[in-house]
């Protein structure tokens, strides 16, 4: 298993390298021009002769793979530039959003899963019953159902007309005990996290149940049955093993999704993260931010891969990697 760890680790770079061409090529070759943008917003301080000492210093008069060679070679001693934007260092910014991001999504992975795993398999247990029809029902309109639009209603239902939660942000000024600012904390959460987590429940509550469905039609769940084990031993210890091995890889495979869903849903609820992040650098043309949110997306995808890969031989025995 190490050895093939190590292996897929050298096989991610030509691949990180070749998504690092193709990002950079598409952002150099985008509309707009930085530069021009910041002479534009204050042209007093800065002069046309700042402009061209500034398109020296980031050879932006060189050919786009100079470009490329140059940006790489300082990527790899972990200068990702300065933002255009916020006129302060890539990676400190990015350092500074990359918690909040990774709270909301993950704790946004967790709740759905751990909603998905049991209301998938009593649907699969109770097959066609009211139970199972409520549940697809709710499933469907989740897959249906735009991530905008349902944070937008979820505003509206719980922030404007009952008050319950916070429109947006991260935080409240609060203060006082510990126990306040973590309530704070988890009331800003709660709201974003079900938006980003409800599609994926929709989606992995139908896989749960097809998957446990096929397994519960296997012959050694029906040899359990004729030796008198009972439905939850035969559920629970026979059956759904073998039926969370497909879903442990799509949830895994999944992460990057919520990333990639964090866009949209940190963006709606001003939540400073990566998403909202990312979406602020590509609308402003900042080059630099841009970049580093691909290259930590791209990077992110393929690390879920990999997981997904070694959590299938986890939780499969048959499974041998060599």
């Amino acid at each position: 298993m190490g050895l093939y760890i190590a292996k897929r680790i050298l096989g991610a770079v030509p691949l990180l390298l070749l998504i690092s061409i193709i990002a950079f090529s598409l952002i150099a070759l985008a509309p707009g021009d930085p530069l021009l943008a910041m002479r534009l917003e204050n042209p007093r301080a800065v002069s046309p002769e700042s402009i061209a000492r500034l398109r020296e210093y980031y050879h932006l008069n060189d050919p786009i793979y100079v470009r490329y060679f140059h940006w790489l070679k300082s990527v790899l001693v972990g200068d990702w530039g300065y933002s255009s934007t916020y006129k302060i260092p890539v990676m400190q910014l990015v350092k500074s959003r990359v918690p909040n991001t990774l709270l909301l999504t993950m704790s946004a992975w967790c709740l759905g899963l751990l909603a998905a795993l049991p209301i998938g398999m009593i649907s699969a247990s109770k097959q066609y019953s009211t139970f199972d029809y409520v549940v697809t029902f709710i499933a469907f309109l989740g897959l249906s159902m735009p991530p905008v639009w349902f944070g937008f209603m979820s505003i509206m239902a719980f922030s404007v007309k009952l008050k319950w939660l916070p429109i947006g942000g991260v935080a409240s000024m609060v203060t006082g005990s510990w126990w306040a600012i973590v309530a704070d904390r988890l009331k800003h959460l709660l709201l974003p996290m079900i938006v980003l987590g409800f599609v994926q429940v929709a989606y992995w509550v139908r896989y749960v149940r097809t998957s446990l469905l096929e397994v519960l039609d296997t012959d050694y769940i029906r040899t359990a049955r004729a030796k008198g084990l009972s439905q939850r031993t035969v559920l629970v210890k026979h059956a759904m093993r073998n039926a969370l091995i497909p879903v442990l890889t799509i949830a895994a495979l999944d992460i990057p999704y919520f990333f990639g869903g964090a866009v949209v849903v940190e963006t709606i609820f001003a939540w400073p993260g990566m998403g909202r992040l990312m979406h602020q650098a590509v609308i402003g043309g900042d080059f630099n931010l841009a970049l580093c949110c691909l290259m930590l997306l791209a990077t992110l995808t393929v690390v879920s891969n990999l997981a997904a890969d070694v959590l299938y031989a986890v939780a499969d025995p048959r499974v041998c990697y060599s």
